[in-house]
């Protein structure tokens, strides 16, 4: 049990770093379709560990951020296609 605990913390920091790597991204690069779709990649990372971090409240709330911070990006990725 102690392993899932473990994967699943994990995850969700891994869900965080990519997050914050996917916003820092979206305010640097030019490429619209290169943030968008690093946005959606990270979205779905915070998704998948947000479920397997769902027992405990420490790793939902880092999965939580990485989730917010990916939707940035994609907010971002989209300005800047309609822009």
């Amino acid at each position: 049990m102690q392993q899932q605990t473990t994967l699943a913390r994990v995850a969700c920091i891994a869900s965080l770093c990519v997050g914050i790597l996917a916003a820092i991204f979206s305010f640097v690069a030019k490429s619209a379709a290169a943030i968008t779709v690093f946005g959606a990649l990270a979205l779905g990372l915070g998704i998948v560990s947000l479920i397997m971090g769902r027992k405990s409240i420490d790793d939902m709330q880092m999965a939580t951020a990485g989730i917010f911070m990916a939707i940035v990006a994609c907010l971002m990725g989209i300005w800047h296609l309609y822009n």
